[in-house]
This record gives C-alpha cells, structure tokens and sequence, in this order.
C-alpha cells in the first residue's frame, strides 16, 4: 500500500496544556513516526521526557526556539537538525520562545518495546503489544 497525501491538509490543532497552542498534521506510516508540528509563542512541544529505544529527529523548517535539553539550553533555527539517541538519559522538549510561529519535522521510530521517562513527574510511559500504560510509581534508585 502507498500513501500519498498533501501536507497542507488534515492539520488538527490543540490547545497545549503546557502553553499556547499546538497544530500538526501526522505523516507516519507503520515503522517510523513522523509529524509537521507548529508552536505558538510561548508553547512547548512535549513534557520533559526521554526514550529507552526509539530514537528521534528533528529538522527545523521555520522560525526560531529554544531546546531544553537536561538542565541546558541551545537556540534552534531554520535548518538545523537535531538527533535524540535512543537509550540516552537527558531529556528534552522544545519551547518556542520567539514571537512567531515556530514550524518543524518531527520523525523516529515506532518500536513495539519503548519506554518514555518524563523525570520530572516521575511517570514512565511503557509500549508493548500495541497498548500504552502510564506507570506513577517511581522507581526507587539504589
């Protein structure tokens, strides 16, 4: 089967609960994930989080943000490319601290085993067997 589909149509928008608004248009197929995202001023693109084996990337396409990534900072601007290694602890999310709209590509994998770490409200997301579970016990370090 092939999909052929136009990127200027099908756009949901959302209000992000982090902060402004939030509109994709979703272009993933089986095995890799992939979305056009914009970010309103001031909104973010996830909670702070990490993968335990999907790895991601993103390509920015328009405008100017700011990437939080572990405790630090790095401006991102058009045409930069950023890569998440899959298994590494720091987590990231990006916020779009400019006054315009900031627009990306966002693409990874889709694996059947992941788990996403959100360290900052100790909640881990577990993927297995086409089910999601959020898990709010954190885990005791030893």
């Amino acid at each position: 089967m092939i999909k052929i589909s136009k990127i200027d149509e099908d756009w949901k928008e959302e209000k992000s609960s982090r902060g402004g608004s939030w509109r994709y248009r979703d272009l993933s197929g089986e095995q890799i994930g992939a979305r056009i995202e914009e970010l309103s001023p001031g909104a973010t693109s996830s909670e702070h989080h990490f993968h335990t084996t999907e790895e991601e990337h993103v390509i920015v396409l328009e405008g100017s943000a700011t990437l939080i990534l572990g405790d630090n900072r790095h401006q991102l601007e058009s045409g930069e490319h950023v890569w998440f290694k899959a298994g590494e602890e720091v987590p990231h999310h990006i916020k779009n601290t400019s006054d315009s709209i900031f627009k990306f590509l966002v693409f990874g994998e889709r694996k059947t085993n992941d788990v996403v770490v959100y360290p900052e409200h100790k909640v881990m997301m577990l993927k297995s067997l086409g089910f999601q579970q959020f898990t709010y016990r954190p885990l005791k370090k030893d």
